[in-house]
């Protein structure tokens, strides 16, 4: 504990002047306002009374000891007299109180600021605390209120003080006075603190204000551009304004500094490459990390493996991966993609054997499928399977406009080579 620094009071004597509400805004002093603050500082010292004083001996020994409870009792059971003595003593069982009974702290810190006769540093000291302490107790509107009180009192633009009462508008879903206040820390800091610029952009964000959002994270990851995570929440919020290219910029910067470390975000990576129309990019980001196991495999991330490499024609990769989506499933459809990729690189006799994979996890329009393995067949010139594989996809009548054209296809060419169907 720093004791002594605690309740050490400057016992200057307290002026009757009146603690004034601040706006919303920061405050801007006017000359009387500031010559009434400096005529507080400036004032006689007042002494509490003999009694008091030795009361408050007493607690401060027993204090030194950390006989707290010792120290509350005998303060407790003072009688003092007069407003001065009352709040200089309330003064000292709310600091006391306030390592063990919070509710009890606030409630004498309440009675020692309430009349406003203690010295300027006494005063100033016990509004700060109350408003620290309301806060902490979740007391959010009062302690807004004794910030502004303290801030008046003291003439201070404290940035620490405004981004207390951002916080406490925000705990209270009062999303619009976030941000101004948020702005006043900013303004009055003497060095950019990213607590401020994290409220700010909360606020914009809670607001839906998402343009200004990401202009926020655009001024911080200039300020702070060592902060892994404000390069992540830049990328993501240009997702909510739709600008997929500055997203893939961001999450390529945070990966190329090594910022970027959870699954989510290598997840991100390669979908802002997929928006992005560069499949390839995106197929290969998958693929890196799901090998090295900082992405789960599962079936949505093979599926888009598969598919992204599909989009770039990269036919092989896909039916690789098709293939392991397969195995992981055991779904038709896995195995029909399967043997389409394949077909594209013409490993027919690999595709047949997917095709018939899937139909034999019945699988939705077989006739399809049939058709499918109609053309591997023909392709490799064996017109008699093709033609087998024609009766099958017959009687799915889905197919039957593109089975038409096939029989006399497949008459003909069998017909030219003189094959016997």
């Amino acid at each position: 504990m720093n004791k002594l620094t605690l309740l050490t009071s400057s016992l200057v004597l307290a002026a009757s002047f009146s603690i004034f509400s601040l706006p919303v805004v920061a405050q801007d002093l006017t000359a009387a306002d500031r010559e009434r603050i400096e005529a507080r500082k400036n004032a006689k010292t007042q002494l509490p009374g003999e009694r008091v004083g030795r009361t408050i001996t007493k607690a401060l020994e027993l204090y030194n000891e950390e006989k707290v409870d010792e120290a509350i009792a005998v303060l407790v059971d003072a009688d003092p007299s007069g407003d001065f003595d009352k709040a200089f003593l309330n003064r000292f069982l709310g600091n006391l109180y306030a390592f063990k009974d919070i509710p009890q702290a606030i409630k004498y810190l309440e009675l020692a600021v309430k009349p406003d006769v203690l010295g300027f540093n006494d005063q100033a000291a016990a509004l700060k605390i109350l408003a620290d302490l309301q806060i902490q107790e979740g007391r959010f509107k009062v302690a807004i209120e004794s910030y502004r009180r303290w801030m008046r009192f003291t003439g201070e633009n404290d940035p620490d003080a405004y981004l207390r009462i951002a916080n406490a508008h925000f705990q209270l879903g009062e999303y619009d006075k976030v941000v101004p206040a948020a702005d006043n820390a900013i303004r009055f800091s003497k060095e950019p603190n990213k607590n401020h610029y994290l409220m700010k952009m909360g606020g914009y964000y809670e607001l839906k204000r998402y343009p200004e959002t990401v202009a926020t994270v655009e001024t911080m990851v200039q300020l702070f551009p060592e902060e892994k995570t404000y390069w992540i929440y830049l990328g993501n919020f240009y997702t909510l304004v739709e600008d997929y290219t500055k997203s893939l910029s961001a999450f390529q910067i945070a990966h190329t500094q090594g910022f970027l470390e959870k699954e989510s975000e290598f997840k991100a990576l390669g979908q802002m490459y997929a928006n992005n129309n560069i499949p390839y990019k995106a197929a290969s980001i998958y693929e890196k990390y799901v090998k090295s196991g900082q992405i789960k495999k599962d079936k949505t991330m093979l599926t888009a493996i598969a598919s992204n490499y599909q989009a770039a024609r990269e036919f092989s990769k896909a039916a690789e991966y098709y293939g392991e989506l397969a195995k992981l499933t055991n779904e038709a459809d896995a195995y029909r993609r399967q043997g389409m990729a394949l077909m594209s690189v013409q490993r027919y006799s690999d595709a047949i054997t997917a095709f018939n994979a899937a139909l034999s996890r019945d699988a939705d329009r077989p006739g399809s499928i049939h058709l499918n393995i109609l053309e591997a067949y023909f392709y490799q010139g064996k017109l008699k399977e093709a033609y087998a594989a024609l009766q099958d996809a017959k009687k799915d009548p889905s197919t039957s406009r593109q089975v038409r054209s096939w029989d006399s296809y497949i008459k003909d060419r069998a017909k030219t080579k003189g094959i016997t169907l």
